[in-house]
């Protein structure tokens, strides 16, 4: 009885290219998942560090719940304006201003090349937040970093009404803000206007903000008993921040707007302005 064993035919020149193609794609994935993955990381400890060496807190008053040190922070980075904070969500980080909007897209508060970049202001607006609207930029990021949570306005139901203030805190003010707004809009909205030359323009944006947002929210009513419309609004709104991050459409962004309700003095040690203490 012959031992006839199957002979083991050679791969021919086709199949080695097809499994040598596969090994370089597989290969580059892995390279682009690690990089991607190392990226985040180096971005979560840059923020983590800032929050770890900077911040503190001095107290339950929504004035004292984070105390930054924005002198020691303009010694790293000269183009610090202030720090942003939530008081009920991992939003902390400090705010920067270049000379245009792209300098920080990519670009750490440490001058890191990193895909989460910074949070920064808008380069038209005055670096002491002192416009009717700042406009405040940051990614949002799979991971949930940077602005990543502000999509659980929009995809939780009810989440707005356990996260309603945020703060800009500078080197002498802190200053409180309570969300009314929020929705998609598009990347060239009249959402984006920084300063009104009359106060109708800013009433019919109040309005109009107000209309397109994903749900009705009431702020603090600080007007005369018998003041207008027009006049509540001016007297209710007194200044805006604006909160705005990427979405899945390259023409649409996210934004969460916020009107003035607490201001505090950080170098006299006084409350400015608390509609809500009343």
């Amino acid at each position: 009885m012959s031992d006839n064993k199957p002979t083991k035919q050679p791969l021919s020149t086709k199949s080695k290219v097809i499994i040598t193609i596969a090994a370089a794609i597989l290969l580059v994935a892995i390279a682009w998942l690690l990089y991607f993955i190392i990226d985040y990381l180096k971005g979560q400890s840059t923020y983590d560090d800032l929050n770890g060496q900077y911040t503190s807190s001095d107290g339950d008053n929504w004035y004292n719940m984070c105390n930054v040190d924005i002198a020691a922070l303009k010694l790293i980075n000269q183009d610090t304006r202030g720090w942003l904070f939530f008081e009920n969500e991992d939003i902390s980080y400090p705010i920067v201003q270049g000379t245009d909007d792209d300098k920080y897209l990519n670009t750490s508060f440490d001058g890191q090349t990193l895909r989460a970049g910074s949070i920064f202001l808008e380069a038209l607006n005055s670096g002491d937040f002192s416009d009717e609207n700042s406009i405040i930029y940051g990614h949002n990021m799979r991971d949930q970093s940077m602005f990543g949570k502000l999509q659980k306005y929009k995809n939780e139901e009810g989440y707005y009404k356990d996260h309603l203030y945020f703060q800009v805190i500078t080197s002498d003010r802190v200053y409180r803000f309570q969300v009314f707004a929020f929705n998609d809009v598009s990347e060239t909205s009249d959402v984006y206007t920084i300063t009104f030359a009359r106060d109708r323009e800013y009433v019919d944006y109040i309005r109009m903000v107000k209309e397109l947002s994903q749900a009705g929210i009431d702020v603090p009513d600080v007007s005369e008993t018998n003041a207008t419309d027009d006049e509540k609004i001016i007297e209710n709104y007194k200044r805006l921040t604006t909160l705005s991050t990427c979405t899945s459409q390259d023409d649409m962004r996210f934004v969460v707007i916020g009107t003035l309700v607490g201001e505090y003095d950080r170098v006299n040690k006084r409350v400015l302005y608390d509609p809500l203490d009343l």
